[in-house]
């Protein structure tokens, strides 16, 4: 597979998600590499971020002493990455194809960022060429939305957003259980140019308000009618599709790579991965 048929389709959302969602993301995926992977590895270990996105993650695990290298098919994303984390290497490919020009102690992807590929047969493919990477007994851990999860919560919504003073933005997700398949559609939408008027800055200051964790369910509320709310702000939509995996399948693939010592785990390092969890999976390279 060539680097012109790489994934990336988040070209298209690369600033919006850097300024949005990434730093706020990779907090919440700092606690499980943390909780799972950091103990087990040398002080100043190499670590692969496959999927690392506009590189925040990078810039934490940078910050603690480790050596990253972060991998992602958007040049865009790419971009921003090198500017959050300019300490880092950062290397413009495709998950299912890419090949380290040296061996790592560990790699993660995060934010079921594999979620994105379509397949088990390439999803398996993923996992061959990360086996490659990594240095006898390396360590790989990785998140997905299994279809359990998906079913209960991709219900069509508006699932989480912001609005800002000159930009808003929503995510909507839905999933299909006869095909195991969804998508979330990402919704931007942007103020046109023009005087705030007296009425445009009530509204700023109701959007500051509504920004408030405890009013998270009004302003999701206001966001699904926020055409109609705001009609002269200009909008935009992304779709990515995702796939859904049984947890035994994922197990299977890894194992036939000859990745071993196989577990499952919640966020928190338990392992009763239930359908409010997503699944997180660690595993061994052989010696």
């Amino acid at each position: 597979m060539s680097k012109e048929n790489r994934y990336q389709e988040y070209d298209t959302w690369a600033w919006l998600y850097n300024q949005t969602m990434g730093p706020e993301y990779s907090k919440q995926q700092l606690q499980p590499i943390e909780t799972l992977l950091l103990p087990k590895l040398p002080q100043k270990a190499t670590i692969l971020d496959l999927c690392c996105g506009t590189g925040h993650l990078v810039q934490h695990l940078t910050e603690k002493g480790y050596h990253v290298t972060g991998i992602d098919g958007s040049e865009a994303m790419l971009a921003y990455a090198s500017l959050n984390a300019p300490e880092a290497k950062f290397i413009l490919d495709d998950a299912r194809t890419f090949e380290l020009p040296y061996k790592v102690d560990a790699v993660c992807s995060t934010s079921a960022s594999l979620n994105h590929i379509m397949s088990l047969e390439e999803l398996k493919q993923v996992f061959g060429q990360v086996y490659l990477a990594l240095k006898e007994n390396g360590l790989f851990l990785f998140d997905l939305n299994h279809p359990s999860q998906m079913a209960k919560w991709w219900k069509g919504g508006i699932a989480e957003g912001e609005i800002e003073t000159e930009y808003a933005w929503a995510i909507a997700s839905d999933y299909n259980a006869k095909d195991t398949t969804g998508y979330f559609k990402v919704i931007y939408y942007r103020a046109p140019s023009q005087p705030v008027t007296v009425l445009g800055y009530l509204r700023q200051l109701l959007y500051k308000l509504l920004s408030l964790r405890v009013l998270t369910r009004f302003r999701l509320k206001l966001l699904a009618r926020f055409p109609q709310w705001e009609k002269k702000w200009h909008s935009k939509e992304m779709t990515y599709y995702v796939k859904g995996y049984a947890n035994a399948d994922v197990r299977s693939a890894l194992e036939a790579v000859g990745f071993i010592d196989v577990d499952l785990l919640t966020l928190e390092g338990s392992t009763n991965v239930d359908d409010n969890h997503s699944a997180y999976f660690i595993c061994r390279k052989e010696r």
